[in-house]
This record gives structure tokens, sequence and C-alpha cells, in this order.
């Protein structure tokens, strides 16, 4: 991923355009922020993500936050670092997970 050019959305993706590519990941939306899942991507590419796209989402003014759905606590501390305050960051559960041990 290089500069962020767009960031637009469709239907259920967040689409994050750049000098070469875009990027098209799970989101979902509530009133105050948009909840993107990155949690398929190992630590580096998600805080890459993550900051990349929050800091232009920060520099543009969006209105609502954003959410970043990570796959462990290791992402979300690495992505927290940051401390933007348009942005914030959960730990994904995993239901597969959750059944088996219940």
């Amino acid at each position: 991923m290089n500069n962020i050019k767009n960031i637009s959305f469709s239907k259920d993706k967040f689409i994050i355009q750049d000098d070469e590519s875009s990027l098209k990941l799970n989101f979902s939306e509530d009133k105050e922020r948009f909840i993107i899942d990155i949690s398929s991507m190992n630590l580096f590419q998600a805080t890459k993500v993550a900051i990349l796209t929050s800091t232009y989402c920060f520099i543009n003014n969006f209105e609502k936050k954003l959410c970043w759905l990570v796959k462990d606590e290791q992402t979300r501390k690495a992505i927290s670092i940051l401390r933007l305050r348009n942005m914030e960051q959960f730990v994904k559960q995993n239901p597969v997970k959750e059944a088996v041990l219940a």
C-alpha cells in the first residue's frame, strides 16, 4: 500500500484506493463509526493499513470514527500506539473457538 488517494464505500466494502491498486475490506456501520475487519491480515499489514487509513481520514476530517477489528492483542497494541482520536481497535471474537470452549 502506497499513498492513499481516495476512500469510498460500496454496499458492504470499505474501499481504500492507493497509487497502484485498491483494497476492499468488509465493514459495517453504526451511528458513530465504521467497523472495518482487518483480522485476516498479519501484524505488519494490519498496522500499516490502519495507521495510513486512519491518518488519511483524520487529515480529511471524516465525521465517523474508524473501528478496526484485528486478529489479536499484539496487533491491537501496535495500532493503538498512534493514538489518533478518530480510531479505536478491538480484537475480533472467533465464534468457532467460543463454541468449542462452551
